[in-house]
């Protein structure tokens, strides 16, 4: 895929053109940063409206908007102050505004790191340009992966085929050109031309590339040196840094309108979107350039050659466009099994006009020079922008005289201009806040934590205290486990029916982390809640409670490796309690065991733009040849800015082959994700077969508040992906994370997991005594002294009794320490205890003295 580069408070616009009936297959995905994204159609050309001719000389009087323009516009206008409107000083939207572009499908914002891939019909051929707009961004600037394939439309079995004639949109291939950057203002002209002719044309002359100079985004900053590249079958003109393969920007020469002047080598392209000013480095360069503009304008079918002419008699040309027609051809017999009978008419009526074109070429004239004055318009004199509508670029060479002066101050620097040093830099910082002005210097893609400032308070329940926090280096590998789980036949034959979480287990059968920890796992990947309240995408598509939805069922992919249901996370003990900091996920997250019988566990999770709370209740029942886990208890995840609160209940889950065979948890049941606006999420599992093995296919579809089924819909394995899908797109959205190495030897865990038993600078000497870091039985066990951790595990539940029966003996019953319950009998919901005795405020104030010594 291509990289595309975007300034901050900038645009880019790729250009691809597409034959009719045919389809544009596209991906992008933005690195590290979202950006807005929408695909236009240049308008068609109205006949039967004439361009009207610009006047004969400058003129105040003359605006941009006087023009009529059309998508075929192969002349110039006069340049003018009126081009300074059509620049990037003026904003995206009005460039949008003033531009012949038809919006045909807004995308809105991309989200960072997301792969979004579509296809677009094309009914009518023509230039399609796909905006990457970044003009809401004040400083940062954004990378983008970028590719495109023009396929034809699909024949009756279904299957697309890429038309070869036309290939993919052109990867540029460019070639390194070491230079010495310029400096923002020439003391005059001829510093700036200093440089020999440059010209290469690879691929047989498919390609002209060299340096030009480009116009700096920021005012009275004159040139900089830039690599273009011009692509003559696709008549687009694209350029870059030098050493550096980031595409910085596009111009589609056949349907812009170019102008030069030869007095001063200087270039003016202009799409209707944005103005480019060039200049060429000598005139060689710049003639070069004016005959392979004209070229693409009037002969865009003849490949540019060395000496910029074509000898239509010549063996090579001929023999090119020969090999050109064979491809043609073999294509359409590859594709002949499955075209119907129409569009195999239609391939072979293409490759019939191709044949008569190149005959017609080669009879009418021995040769055709791009150097003569039937394809160059130099002249001294002011041209009717319609006598050149389709013949090519305007050449404005007249005399640097009080109005050239003033051209020269409307649109760059020159001799009569420049000023001092101290000035250039004072003009620099102030016009520094233009929204679209280009600054060539490298941009720096800032890397904006996910916490932005807050507010110092006393109260750090009103704040995300320790947040924000430096980076974190987090280590995840933990010791190789060497010991098998023992059979659990012998031990579940007397308990079926019964719940297992009621019952002691050896403590073999564990996994290094305790219940608090697992359902911690399930903010993993909490990125997708940030995802979904980026864009402001629209209600109707369903896309946001979608979004939504994938982070609900994301938890269950902790359980993918098969090995990690041969064992169980260790019971906390009532008033354990464990606490999370991700700086780097901008979470905090604080949980505890407030109950032993029933088995209940309380959390919450706190963002700077939402909360989550969970109160799960897991129990397990065996059913002979399988268990099945249900969790009680409602998510609630909450948007703070707008209130909309989403809830869901965990599936049940079937852990199969319990007593021979390989095992494997799946879900069984429905999940629903409701929102408080009335929308709702439903996820499907499918169905394994009886010898299919574990089921991982879900659909999730999703419901407006008078239950119609919207069109987004998503699809994938919960052990792997989920792709959100429309009509004619596709977002991958959610990918599992890694593995830790050899995970067979390591409980199956993810490399999220591996972490969380590791105290980091952020934990170390602030953890209260009863987080489960510090349980002595687990971290013995994790080291693989099974025998002492079952010596402790039996003195650490032997102590839970005890002080169970002391509660039981003065009829007092256990009271949590970090989170109380809204009904007296217990059967409310769990709600975190905020103020001076919150978790968050007892860990500053190290007022941990009155909790219970569990260990």
């Amino acid at each position: 895929m291509e990289t595309l580069e975007i300034h901050s408070k900038d645009f880019l616009v790729k250009w691809v053109h597409a034959p009719d009936n045919s389809v544009i297959d596209w991906q992008v995905k933005p690195l590290k940063k979202s950006i807005n994204f929408a695909i236009y159609k240049k308008n068609e050309e109205d006949e039967n409206c004439p361009l009207q001719p610009p006047p004969p000389s400058y003129s105040e009087e003359f605006t941009f908007g006087s023009r009529l323009r059309s998508n075929s516009a192969a002349s110039v206008n006069n340049i003018t102050e009126q081009f300074k409107s059509k620049s990037r000083s003026s904003t995206f939207s009005s460039n949008l505004n003033n531009s012949d572009l038809t919006l045909l499908k807004n995308y809105y914002k991309l989200v960072a790191d997301e792969l979004v891939h579509g296809n677009f019909k094309v009914a009518k051929g023509g230039m399609y340009a796909f905006i990457f707009d970044n003009s809401f961004s004040k400083t940062t600037g954004k990378k983008v992966y970028f590719s495109t394939k023009i396929i034809d439309s699909a024949p009756p079995n279904g299957i697309y085929r890429r038309r070869l004639s036309l290939g993919r949109t052109p990867t540029v291939e460019k070639k390194s050109i070491q230079f010495q950057n310029l400096p923002s203002q020439a003391e005059n002209d001829e510093d700036l031309f200093d440089t020999q002719g440059n010209i290469l044309r690879p691929k047989n002359g498919e390609l002209l590339q060299s340096v030009l100079l480009k116009r700096r985004r920021k005012k009275l900053q004159g040139f900089t040196k830039r690599f273009f590249v011009l692509n003559f079958k696709y008549g687009t003109l694209s350029y870059f840094r030098a050493n550096d393969n980031k595409l910085r920007g596009q111009m589609p020469i056949k349907q812009s309108i170019i102008s030069a002047n030869a007095k001063n080598r200087e270039i003016i392209i202009d799409s209707g979107m944005e103005v480019w000013d060039l200049k060429a480095l000598n005139e060689k360069d710049f003639k070069t350039w004016v005959d392979a503009f004209n070229q693409i304008k009037k002969f865009e079918d003849v490949t540019v050659t060395d000496d910029a002419t074509i000898d239509l008699r010549d063996d090579s040309y001929i023999s090119r466009e020969l090999e050109a027609l064979a491809s043609k051809l073999d294509t359409l017999k590859v594709d002949s099994a499955v075209l119907s009978s129409k569009r195999l008419g239609l391939g072979v009526d293409d490759i019939s006009r191709d044949i008569q074109k190149l005959l017609s070429r080669i009879k009418n004239g021995n040769r055709l020079s791009m150097n003569g004055d039937a394809l160059s318009v130099f002249s001294n004199e002011f041209f009717d922008a319609s006598d050149y509508m389709s013949s090519g670029v305007v050449l404005l060479d007249q005399p640097v005289d009080d109005r050239g002066n003033a051209l020269d101050a409307m649109v760059g620097s020159s001799p009569s201009d420049s000023s001092s040093k101290d000035d250039d830099q004072f003009d620099s910082v102030s016009s520094s806040s233009s929204l679209s002005e280009e600054d060539d210097a490298p941009v720096t893609v800032a890397e904006v934590s996910p916490i932005k400032n807050v507010t110092s308070l006393d109260d750090n329940d009103s704040n995300l205290y320790p947040l924000p926090h430096e980076p974190i280096k987090r280590e995840c590998e933990i010791p190789v486990c060497n010991h098998t789980p023992p059979s659990i036949l012998a031990f579940v034959r007397k308990n079926v029916g019964k719940d297992l979480s009621t019952i002691a287990m050896p403590v073999d059968m564990n996994e290094p982390v305790t219940t608090l920890q697992r359902y911690s796992e399930m903010i993993e990947y909490c990125d997708l809640i940030n995802k979904a309240m980026q864009p402001n995408f629209p209600a109707e598509s369903g896309e946001k409670i979608l979004r939504i939805a994938s982070f609900a069922i994301s938890f269950m992919s902790s359980v993918r490796c098969k090995e990690r249901t041969n064992r169980k996370p260790f019971n906390p003990l009532l008033g354990e309690t464990f606490e999370l900091v991700r700086e780097d996920f901008g979470i905090r997250l604080v949980s505890e065991k407030v109950s032993h019988r029933p088995l209940v566990v309380a959390f919450l999770v706190e963002s700077e733009h939402w909360t989550l709370s969970f109160s799960p209740a897991p129990s397990q029942k065996f059913w002979g040849k399988s268990a099945e886990i249900i969790t009680k208890g409602l998510a609630k995840l909450t948007i703070k800015e707008t209130g909309e609160v989403f809830s869901w209940a965990q599936p049940n889950t079937l852990l199969k082959n319990i007593i021979a065979g390989e095992k494997y948890s799946e879900p069984t049941s429905t999940m629903t994700i409701k929102s408080s606006t009335g929308y709702k999420a439903v996820i499907e599992f499918a169905k394994g077969g009886m010898f299919s093995g574990r089921s991982e296919d879900l659909t999730i579809k999703a419901y407006d508040s008078a239950k119609n089924e919207l069109p987004y819909t998503v699809s994938g394995k919960w052990t792997e992906s989920l792709t959100l899908k429309t009509n004619s797109t596709e977002k991958l959205i959610w990918q599992c994370g890694d593995l830790l190495s050899n995970p067979n030897k390591k409980f199956g865990f993810t490399t999220f997991t591996g972490t969380l038993n590791k105290i980091t600078d952020i934990e170390r000497g602030m953890l209260p005594h009863t987080d489960s870091r510090l349980r002595p039985d687990m971290k013995v066990y994790e080291n693989g002294d099974i025998a002492q951790a079952e010596i402790l595990k039996a003195m650490l539940e032997e102590g839970q009794r005890q002080r169970r029966k002391e509660l039981e003996t003065i009829e007092k019953p256990h009271v949590p320490t970090f989170f109380k319950n809204t009904e007296e009998d217990g059967s409310g919901d769990w709600v975190y205890i905020t103020g001076e005795k919150s978790y968050w405020n007892r860990r500053k104030n190290q007022d941990w003295d009155d909790l219970v010594r569990l260990w």
